[in-house]
């Protein structure tokens, strides 16, 4: 494959911001409670399940797969529309948050998961598959070069050479609201310090406050998310769906 002509689009594209879609959840249990991951890494704070969206799967399956992976819950989403925007840029490598060569690390092995202190014994496993952002870009730098569309297999070489360019990422976060079915702590791996149910109340008053620092700090999607005029509502629908978790609140 002819690398070096597709490298300088993939780098002019890399300096501007390229999206990079992120799938999240808001879990509610039937008294209401929100779910909520406290992480240090990257300074988030306490959030959302939520994570990369992979190029071959839809945002809601990668919802749901977080919501194993980071929280150690099982869901059944709710119809009603996700929230969607844009959130903030960050630099970081075209290879971020693709499974493809990823190493099978269990970063955080003790979670202190709704009260309880458990181990973390399942780490991430790699996969052939890469993020959506970068394969749709990519898959851009490969149509300017060539004026046609790639192969999938065009665009795994491509990334395999190109996977430490660095890029600005814009987050394009979705979130989708989900209802409580099940705890599974087994399936985390490893992302999350903790994990607490939040009253609504707690949840909004958290945000108005928007504490800057760990260990208080909400993580700026949530605090967007809390203070939507229409989140008790959505709440309640996702709740009238879920189990009720004997699990304490924070």
């Amino acid at each position: 494959m002819p690398y070096q002509p597709v490298l300088s689009h993939i780098r002019r594209l890399a300096s501007a911001p390229v999206f990079r879609p992120v799938a999240g959840l808001v879990i509610v249990d039937a008294s209401e409670r929100v779910a909520m991951a406290y992480q240090e890494y990257a300074n988030q704070g306490w959030c959302f399940p939520k994570g990369g969206v992979d190029h071959t799967e839809t945002s809601a399956d990668a919802a749901l797969r977080e919501a194993r992976e980071e929280i150690g819950l099982e869901v059944e989403l709710v119809e009603l529309e996700p929230i969607a925007f844009t959130g903030k840029d960050f630099h970081d490598r075209l290879g971020f948050g693709s499974p493809r060569g990823a190493k099978s690390v269990i970063y955080k092995p003790r979670c202190l998961y709704f009260g309880e202190h458990v181990e973390v014994t399942k780490s991430e496993p790699p996969g052939s598959s890469i993020s959506r952002g970068a394969f749709e870009m990519l898959a851009e730098a490969w149509r300017l070069h060539h004026g046609v569309s790639p192969q999938e297999s065009e665009i795994m070489e491509l990334y395999d050479r190109a996977r430490d360019e660095a890029v600005i990422w814009r987050q394009s976060p979705t979130y989708f609201f989900a209802a409580l079915k099940s705890h599974c702590p087994e399936e985390m791996t490893g992302e999350t310090d903790e994990t607490a149910w939040f009253t609504l109340t707690e949840l909004k008053e958290r945000a108005k406050r928007a504490e800057p620092f760990l260990p208080n700090k909400l993580h700026g999607d949530v605090a967007r998310i809390a203070l939507h005029p229409d989140l008790s509502q959505w709440v309640a629908k996702a709740a009238s769906g879920a189990i009720a978790s004997e699990r304490p609140t924070r």
